[in-house]
């Protein structure tokens, strides 16, 4: 019976080279996942950081274009309410200096009284921006806060897509109050009046974009956009204008993680993993080699000496122990083979002992050989009838002449037995006992 050492086995151990493939995978996996996270939360970051950015420069040039008709306001108060055409012709023209407007007014009392261009904006001259129900509510907000208020962006009557900022303006009354005197009023065309933002950078920078205001009806209108629209998850920024909010969204034209640089750092992952199993593996195989060159016998293949002591000490040493036998094996005649025929020779005949011994042993028993015409056999029955059996068994394959070289060559071989735990407790005690039986074996052949 094969000795199965002093544990039990519950199941087969996993390779260690499988374990540092596993683990390196499972590595790979939690730092690909890490890295993602953290590449995605860096990427939205970056956006929001940006969106804020372009964000409050939007704020910045819109206030700047409404603010102009601040200039308006302040000659309609110093001159108490008076306006000529030329004087609001000079002035708009003044501030018709930056792209995108694509008209400057003056509202007395609502009416459309004063226009800068005329040229393409003939159609709004004479109408009342509270009786139009699209603007009245805009209009009537402007009056009631004192504050510039927006409308649109709206298609506008003279044709286009734009926007339109109007400043209420309000005079000094005899009675220390104020009236109202009517708007001054600024028209842009958008986008073009958010040119100088430079919203079409942000493709260049790699992103998508688009900059989304409420319509009168409470829908969200695109004012500017990228050829692709931002990925639903993409930042938002809100830009705060007059009664109304904007938001700007943005996300990576190629997504908030880079697939590429990710898969490169999972193949080197795994490309690292595969070589520590490999390094893993070929030191398991150059110690497994080291290991059986320890235990294995050069010459015949099978165990060695050191092997055979560590497997019956092991044996001894054990709280479950059960007795056995040990057989000490000592070939007769085996000193003439090698003298006469060689060293060769006496190799040769070695092998084939051993191999008769092999067979005879079976899988009843651990079979060794301790150096030169030496073997020795450990049994796992514990009776005596069948330790003389397998003695006579291991005698018995050497009546038949082993044939070396093409000549037959007669050996034997003198045993010696002892037995666990009756002549000895250690290995040491049970080899001497054996070899001390063997001795007394050799002497009486010599004798008969």
């Amino acid at each position: 019976m094969a000795y199965s050492g002093r544990g039990r086995s519950y199941g087969r151990a996993i390779p260690p080279h499988v374990a540092v493939l596993v683990t390196g995978l499972v590595i790979v996996v939690i730092a690909v996942g890490l890295l993602t996270w953290s590449s995605v939360q860096a990427s939205h970051d970056k956006a929001l950081r940006t969106s804020r950015v372009y964000g409050a420069h939007v704020e910045s040039v819109l206030q700047n274009l409404f603010h102009k008709t601040d200039i308006l306001e302040a000659i309609v108060v110093t001159q108490n309410g008076e306006l000529s055409d030329e004087t609001f012709g000079n002035i708009a023209k003044s501030l018709d200096g930056d792209k995108g407007i694509r008209s400057i007014q003056c509202l007395p009392g609502g009416d459309v009284l004063f226009v800068y261009p005329l040229e393409g904006n003939e159609g709004v001259l004479g109408t009342n921006v509270f009786d139009d129900p699209l603007r009245r509510v805009d209009a009537q907000l402007a009056v009631d806060t004192k504050e510039i208020t927006l409308s649109g962006p709206y298609a506008l009557t003279q044709g286009g897509f734009g926007l339109v900022a109007r400043n209420p303006i309000f005079l000094a009354d005899e009675h220390g109050g104020e009236t109202f005197w009517g708007f001054a009023v600024i028209i842009l065309d958008m986008p073009d009046a958010l040119e100088p933002v430079g919203l079409a950078e942000l493709v260049a920078e790699g992103y998508r974009y688009e900059l989304l205001a409420s319509s009168e009806e409470g829908d969200r209108l695109t004012v500017d956009a990228s050829d692709v629209a931002p990925s639903a998850d993409a930042e938002e920024y809100s830009i705060s204008v007059p009664n109304h909010t904007w938001t700007l969204r943005l996300s990576p034209a190629d997504g908030w993680v880079s697939v590429g640089s990710m898969l490169l750092v999972g193949l080197l992952g795994l490309a690292v993993s595969v070589l520590l199993a490999v390094v893993v593996r070929q030191d398991q195989k150059g110690r497994a080699l080291l290991s059986t060159q320890a235990t294995t016998d050069e010459l015949t293949g099978m165990r060695n000496r050191r092997w055979f002591a560590d497997m019956i000490e092991g044996r001894c040493a054990s709280p479950h122990a059960q007795p056995f036998w040990l057989f000490y094996l000592d070939l007769n005649g085996f000193k003439k083979v090698n003298d006469t025929r060689g060293h060769r020779c006496g190799d040769l005949l070695l092998v084939q002992v051993a191999r008769r011994f092999e067979e005879a042993c079976g899988s009843d028993c651990e079979l060794a050989r301790l150096g030169g015409d030496e073997f020795v056999v450990a049994l796992s029955k514990s009776d005596r009838v069948h330790a003389q059996r397998m003695k006579d068994r291991l005698q018995g394959v050497l009546d038949r002449p082993i044939r070396i070289d093409g000549d037959d060559v007669k050996i034997s071989v003198s045993i010696g037995m002892s037995a666990y735990p009756q002549d000895g407790w250690t290995y040491d005690e049970l080899l001497h006992a054996a070899d001390k039986r063997m001795y007394e074996a050799k002497q009486e052949r010599k004798t008969d």
